[in-house]
């Protein structure tokens, strides 16, 4: 990335190109700060959680109405993976998206949700830019609050505290904590209030566990240094219990999949009416509801889905009578496509200025196939040639569940090959899953791998299947394989050491611009 361009995004022009933290609201286009180097800074002088920010009011309360039936609106979210690249009608996804948002807003008084999830997999220029055009993007959203996913742990320490200290909406995670900062002064916010109307709204915040390199849950803190809690039921009724008098409605906005917010209402959510998920991807065009006797009170669970391709929008009615009693009304799921006629004019022009600086050839062809690659053993033929002629490799061993998608018959861009090899970075803070890691392993010991292979139904073994002991050969494994290397070749794992070389596309990128070059397609 070249200097003009990190400076449109606001990053300093050194080492990996890292974002920085800065001070001061987000501007449009922030002039390059300096390098941090050395140990993260003390957190508590960079990211500050301010009380006195809220309660913030949305709309006007008319004190007339106040004593009657209060009616707002509430809009959700969650999983945006940086799918603003994705097209509709030549603009962007999240552009239809906020001028949806902005809509609901001037119909009546609405709080706009975002349930995490909004770095990672999706568009080149936030792999590019170490999450920075996200950032940008996300935080000019017509967005309320916010809470953080797994993903948005993905590119390290620095890029979350940055992404939380220059954030103009409250950005909550009752259950993180930062290995630096003091229970009396926590980095996150645990909740926040909200007078939308005339009703007082809490939010509280809940965040779902790291993921290893399997892609399993784990324990370990995001990038070594946030600290989740698992006890969701614990956490939210003791945040629950400390401001449910203040509020007449209580929300948990929660990045855990449907499962655990139904047992969180299930068990827990007599103190809260609705929660507003995400992390699994569901789209409930019908809310989930839980009835809690003796007192009749309900807890709604609502998600959209991911990648903005829906918005979920429904009426909060809070009665003012005694016992107080809370209904969700006219709920419906928006499908954020051609039928939607708005599109967001600034958020488009915000995405392609960062598309542009970053990755300004995102958008146009860089080779073609001759016919539809699949999905799977396709991919897996197309990394191995990208591999061997790039890296001079001699095996690759590479799942063939990596892979988000197969490539179309005809011209491909950078963004729609990027699609097929989305990165996400596991643990979080580290290299991508989809990553490959190389090593010289000697001929006796890559015949001892090829014997003990157990691929499994998943993985692929490409490339020789011969080895004379007394040579070296060079050996390419994919993240997994590389860190859990006996799930697939037992006893003879031992043999594998390999280290990082790049993401997959990495690879394959500058290979399909060599065959561009030369007249050549993707495909043999």
């Amino acid at each position: 990335m070249n200097r003009r361009a990190l400076a449109i995004i606001g990053l300093a022009a050194v080492g990996s190109a890292a974002p920085v933290l800065d001070a001061g609201p987000p501007p449009a286009a922030p002039a390059p700060a300096a390098p941090v180097s050395g140990p993260a800074p003390d957190v508590l002088t960079i990211v500050k959680a301010k009380d006195a920010d809220t309660p913030k009011a949305i709309g006007t309360c008319d004190p007339a109405q106040a004593k009657g039936a209060q009616r707002i609106g509430i809009a959700h979210v969650n999983d945006l993976q940086a799918r603003y690249s994705d097209r509709i009608a030549g603009k962007s996804r999240y552009a239809y998206v906020a001028a949806y948002l902005k809509l609901l807003k001037t119909a009546q008084p609405t709080l706009v949700l975002d349930a995490g999830g909004d770095y990672e997999k999706g568009s080149i220029a936030d792999l590019r830019s170490n999450g920075e055009t996200t950032r940008q993007i996300v935080q000019a959203m017509p967005i309320d609050v916010r809470t953080l996913g797994d993903h948005d742990f993905g590119y390290g320490e620095n890029v979350v505290l940055r992404d939380v200290r220059l954030s103009a909406h409250p950005v909550l995670a009752a259950n993180v904590r930062h290995a630096g900062e003091s229970a009396a002064k926590p980095l996150f916010r645990p909740w926040a209030r909200f007078d939308v109307g005339c009703v007082k709204v809490g939010v509280i915040g809940l965040v779902t566990q790291n993921r290893g390199a399997d892609d399993q849950p784990s324990s370990a803190p995001f990038d070594d240094v946030f600290q989740q809690d698992p006890r969701y039921g614990a956490v939210l009724e003791r945040e629950a219990k400390a401001h449910r008098a203040e509020v007449d409605v209580l929300i948990a906005l929660t990045h855990l999949g449907y499962a655990d917010d139904l047992t969180l209402a299930r068990k827990h959510g007599a103190l809260v009416d609705v929660i507003v998920g995400g992390h699994g991807g569901d789209t409930l065009r019908d809310p989930g509801v839980v009835l809690h006797p003796p007192a009749k009170t309900k807890t709604w669970i609502v998600q959209a889905g991911h990648f903005g391709e829906h918005v979920g929008y429904g009426d909060i009615v809070v009665s003012s009578k005694e016992p107080r009693k809370v209904e969700l009304e006219k709920y419906r799921m928006v499908d954020v496509d051609d039928k939607l006629k708005d599109a967001d004019k600034a958020i488009d022009d915000l995405v392609k200025k960062l598309e542009d600086a970053v990755t300004p050839d995102a958008q146009k062809p860089i080779g073609k196939t001759n016919a539809a690659i699949a999905r799977g053993k396709g991919m897996v033929d197309v990394v191995w040639r990208a591999a061997k002629e790039q890296w001079q490799l001699d095996a690759l061993i590479v799942g063939k569940d990596l892979f988000a998608a197969g490539l179309p018959k005809g011209d491909v861009t950078l963004q729609r090959l990027y699609d097929a090899m989305l990165v996400q970075k596991r643990p979080a803070g580290s290299t991508g899953t989809s990553s490959i890691y190389v090593q010289e392993i000697q001929g006796d010991e890559a015949s001892s791998l090829l014997r003990s292979f157990q691929p499994r139904g998943n993985y692929e073994w490409s490339g020789l299947q011969r080895f004379d002991p007394t040579k070296k050969y060079k050996i390419g494994f994919d993240k997994r394989a590389a860190t859990y290397p006996k799930q697939l070749f037992g006893l003879a794992s031992k043999a594998v050491r390999a280290t990082f070389a790049g993401e997959l596309i990495d690879v394959v990128e500058p290979w399909v611009r060599a065959r561009a070059a030369k007249g050549q397609s993707i495909d043999p």
